[in-house]
């Protein structure tokens, strides 16, 4: 009888240990996209950027592959929102959209959607939809 609880009470302590070691690995693994490549459609640079925005356009995007809001829909975020000719970017994770406002002279939906595509592989940008 004594040796039996031992023998359940070491079970419980092996399968809460490899929970917590999944829950990690996942953790760790999950948001393999975190860097920005360095393939670019778009000019980050153009030094006439502060130019007013001649035609403000507003685009509502869904964005497929995103596994953590922290990790992914930040770093989309992120990159587009440092990309010329945006001016605002906001990614939501839970409804995996992303809204913006960008200068429809200067870039095309293609160009936006290539931002994200460079920001990780996994990622996939489908439904987009101009907002007037």
């Amino acid at each position: 009888m004594k040796g039996s609880f031992f023998y359940l009470y070491n079970m419980k302590n092996i399968r809460y240990s490899l929970v917590v070691i999944a829950i990690l690995a996942m953790t760790f693994t999950g948001c393999r996209n975190n860097q920005f490549s360095t393939k670019s459609l778009v000019n980050y640079s153009d030094p006439d950027v502060e130019e007013a925005y001649k035609s403000p356009k507003q685009i509502k995007m869904n964005i497929e592959g995103m596994v953590c809001a922290v990790g992914c829909a930040a770093m989309i975020e992120k990159n587009l929102n440092k990309t010329n000719w945006i001016k605002f970017a906001k990614v939501d994770f839970e409804s995996k959209k992303a809204v913006l406002t960008f200068d429809a002279d200067r870039l095309t939906t293609n160009d936006i959607a290539q931002v994200v595509l460079n920001t990780g592989s996994d990622y996939l940008v489908t439904d987009l939809e101009l907002i007037d």
